[in-house]
């Protein structure tokens, strides 16, 4: 019998409610409360004027324009992915709540820094939010596929009496894993003819082409271009999976 398996649905603390919780994360947040105000509104300015998408990429881009020090760039890469207008307010009220501990890794001189500096840097930026758009909409729109195998093996024809085995049969068996809305594992197989392998590999053939097209496209209507997804990522030249 199979093991019973309870699955609940539902969303982990975020980091910015228990900041204490994550060594890196408080590591971060003593390098950030430490940027100059001057610093902070030139940052402030490049991405607000950025066009397109503010992806991981680009946004580290923008900021390494600005920041030289490679600690402090990450750390402010970081908070801008991470936390929103919203989730600065709930950080900042629990350091607050953090500095009443013995235990707590941050001072009073941390903390005054972070009220500063935070709701300074962290905005609304137009390219982040149509990242993250982007981002949500690449995993709403359909179920992520996890992985495709072909395998290809051999049937044995039997006699009459299922003695001996007259012949063999070659067949391809095709099994796709995807992803659901609701984060389990969705799969199933088929059985493939020579043809429909052969069909199957010209049509994606096709799409690589149009899609190609598409993102040439792209890059002449929309500054920018393409966000930096998994959904629209090209592989490498030199990629064994091209």
């Amino acid at each position: 019998m199979p093991e019973s398996i309870f699955y609940v649905r539902g969303f982990q603390p975020s980091l910015a409610e228990y900041p204490a919780a994550n060594s890196d994360m408080v590591n971060d947040l003593k390098v950030i409360a430490n940027l100059p105000d001057e610093l902070v509104q030139t940052i402030r300015q490049r991405l607000s004027e950025a066009d397109g998408f503010l992806d991981p990429k680009s946004l580290l881009g923008k900021i390494r324009d600005v920041i030289e020090d490679s600690n402090a760039e990450e750390a402010v890469r970081k908070a801008l992915q991470a936390l929103a207008p919203i989730d600065v307010e709930r950080l900042l009220r629990s350091l607050d709540d953090e500095l009443q501990k013995e235990s707590s890794p941050f001072d009073q001189e941390t903390v005054d820094g972070l009220k500063r500096v935070l709701p300074e840097l962290i905005k609304p930026y137009p390219g982040l939010v149509r990242f993250r758009k982007a981002e949500r909409l690449s995993k709403v729109t359909g179920n992520e596929l996890e992985s495709v195998e072909l395998i290809c093996d051999l049937r044995p024809v039997f006699d009459e009496g299922r003695e001996a085995i007259e012949g063999m049969m070659p067949y391809t068996r095709m099994r796709v894993i995807t992803t659901g809305a609701d984060g389990l594992p969705k799969s199933f197989e088929a059985e493939l003819t020579r043809l429909q392998v052969e069909t199957l590999a010209e049509k994606a053939n096709k799409a690589k082409e149009k899609l190609d097209v598409l993102s040439k496209s792209v890059q002449t209507w929309i500054p920018g271009g393409l966000p930096d997804l998994p959904l629209t990522r090209a592989p490498r030249k030199d990629s064994k999976d091209a």
